[in-house]
């Protein structure tokens, strides 16, 4: 019995001394969130027409996991049910695409930031002067990257395992 209980007190005295650095580096709790209804894109930004986009579903949430040593965000996961719809608004033409997935959002020093597909599915809108070019691109599968840089510009890495659709061409009438 004495045994057990010196057991019982230096698990109880290591679980205190390491209880709170491992508090600290463990994720924050999770925030839901929720995105604007859609969006107007005029022609000639992303599309060769006016786009827009309308949100069916979002239960969308977020967690910070990471943080540099002033405080900031580092890296965020995100992850939850987005559903949009995209809509030609010279033809009426839409598609609807499930925008599910998991991503890890990078926060840099410098002002930068990059969003890496851990799994299922994203939608970047990118302009002219961006990689590869002006369009909303729907990403599904894993290993896809978008980025930004501080100065504005963005690029797609599509070298992930799954497949891009720019929906511009698609609903290009």
């Amino acid at each position: 019995m004495s045994r057990l209980v010196g057991v019982t007190a230096l698990t109880l005295a290591l679980l205190t001394a390491i209880a709170p650095s491992a508090l600290a580096d463990s994720p924050r709790p999770w925030h839901p969130y929720q995105g604007a209804d859609g969006y107007t894109l005029p022609a000639g930004t992303a599309c060769d027409f006016q786009l827009s986009s309308t949100t069916i579903e979002d239960k969308e949430r977020y967690r910070v996991v990471e943080k540099w040593p002033d405080g900031s965000t580092k890296r965020e996961e995100w992850t939850g049910l987005l559903v949009v719809e995209y809509t030609n608004d010279d033809t009426g033409e839409s598609v609807r695409r499930n925008l599910t997935g998991r991503g890890d959002f990078l926060y840099g020093r410098d002002g930068g930031w990059s969003l890496v597909n851990m799994g299922g599915h994203f939608a970047a809108v990118l302009y002219e002067g961006d990689d590869p070019g002006p369009g909303v691109y729907v990403v599904r599968g894993k290993g896809f990257s978008v980025s930004g840089s501080p100065d504005g510009h963005r690029v797609l890495d599509p070298s992930g395992n799954g497949n891009v659709e720019n929906v511009c061409e698609t609903l290009a009438s």
